[in-house]
């Protein structure tokens, strides 16, 4: 049986995120395939990666999982610093890539501040900073056959990747982000064996921004599995109304959209006097508004979260950057219509695709879809069926785990 090894940042039943939630629900499905293991931190919290899981190997839904300490916890204010050194010319480097001048004139200018150095001390603070890991990648990389290494973003992926190019496998979780265009990724998303995308928008955007289409690569995506929760609860009893109500699952925080929706929902309220509640499941990493028709849960069980997933009227989704967005899917998969937001280029194609839901690009956009999603004359019966339908369609895992083992194949080849 092979070997492999999943490298992401952090990993946990507690921990919240979408790269994180797919990298565990992959480990899982991939556990009885393969001699499975997690390489990770010792982090809970990627706003401080302060450690609170203990080091060591340690076992979740039966997949070993080994944690590095993180050596010293997110430095903002040196981040920053190295941020700004790396992309004091992000301003126009969209408009130079456009007119197809980018490296040309960066490759002219070769502006000091954009080094190496630079790059590992921003790689370094921006975190989690686990160089424990990396020595045991470059210690033990002959007991792997393969590596799978999440999200180009992070220090464990980005100097994790070096160690063992020829048996890597990307999954970048990539998206047009200030990051990354620093010039360190340039080199980097062109170092492993293999590359698997979440969704075509992402690899086109890839291709288009480091011209690596000569890397093996495939649209793997995620599995989506419809969740029988084994505790069922009453929505009312949890949010204690029995008003209609939308849903936001996830991380809530200003970089995901959330003031956004926040203020729109406000607004939309005042326009209209219903009755309608948004009910937020997640950790909060922002002041949630004080309002009788926000009602937050915090995080909670997997069983609570289906329960109310299920009654819930749409999900919103007011994310700017995604490459896949599972909550979306988990959705669909749920018959649940989907309210996102037009910027997001995946968001934008998965409910093209679907025709299960609606897209804002404003205020007016997303009352707009409200009022579609609450008028009678709307057949919501059709937006459910095409919901599921379009998850059957393009997210099984038996489809998901052959682009892998076609992946794990081609880079373990001696």
């Amino acid at each position: 049986m092979k070997k492999i090894a999943l490298i992401v940042q952090r990993y946990g039943l507690e921990v919240n995120g979408g790269a994180e939630y797919h990298c565990r629900i992959l480990a899982e499905k991939l556990n009885p395939l393969y001699d499975v293991e997690v390489l990770t931190s010792c982090a809970k919290d990627y706003i401080s990666w302060a450690n609170e899981y203990p080091g060591g190997l340690t076992e979740i839904n039966g997949v070993k999982v080994r944690r590095f300490p993180v050596a010293h916890e997110r430095n903002k204010m040196k981040a920053r610093f190295y941020d700004r050194k790396l992309r004091k010319r992000s301003i126009w480097q969209k408009v130079l890539r456009f007119v197809g001048l980018l490296e040309v004139v960066e490759n002219v200018l070769n502006l000091d501040g954009d080094t190496e150095e630079n790059a590992r001390g921003w790689a370094e603070n921006q975190g989690p900073y686990v160089p424990d890991l990396i020595d045991y990648l470059q210690n033990k990389q002959r007991n792997y056959n393969a590596f799978i290494f999440f999200t180009y973003l992070y220090y464990p992926a980005i100097y994790g990747l070096r160690v063992a190019p020829q048996k890597s496998i990307l999954i970048p979780t990539a998206h047009d982000e200030p990051p990354i265009y620093m010039t360190l990724f340039k080199s980097f998303f062109k170092l492993p064996r293999a590359i698997l995308y979440n969704t075509r928008a992402e690899k086109n955007f890839v291709n288009r921004l480091f011209k690596n289409e000569d890397i093996y690569s495939a649209i793997a995506g995620v599995g989506i599995d419809t969740i029988v929760p084994e505790k069922q609860f009453k929505p009312a009893d949890i949010i204690q109304s029995d008003a209609p109500y939308l849903i936001y699952i996830g991380r809530i925080d200003v970089a995901k959209g959330c003031e956004m929706m926040f203020r729109y929902f406000l607004k939309y309220k005042k326009s209209v006097h219903n009755n309608v509640k948004l009910v937020l499941i997640g950790k909060a990493f922002m002041d949630i508004p004080v309002s009788k028709d926000i009602i937050s849960l915090g995080f909670v069980s997997e069983d609570i979260k289906q329960s109310v997933l299920k009654e819930a009227k749409a999900l919103i989704i007011p994310s700017f950057y995604e490459s896949l967005s599972l909550v979306t899917l988990e959705s669909m998969a749920e018959g649940i219509p989907v309210i996102a937001n037009e910027r997001c280029e995946v968001l934008k194609d998965h409910i093209d695709s679907s025709k299960a839901g609606f897209t804002f690009a404003n205020f007016i956009s997303f009352k707009s879809a409200l009022d579609t999603l609450f008028n009678q004359d709307t057949h919501l019966d059709e937006l459910k069926s095409n919901a599921k339908k379009y998850v059957n369609d393009n997210y099984r895992w038996e489809t998901v785990l052959e682009e892998f083992r076609k992946a794990i194949d081609f880079v373990s080849k001696e």
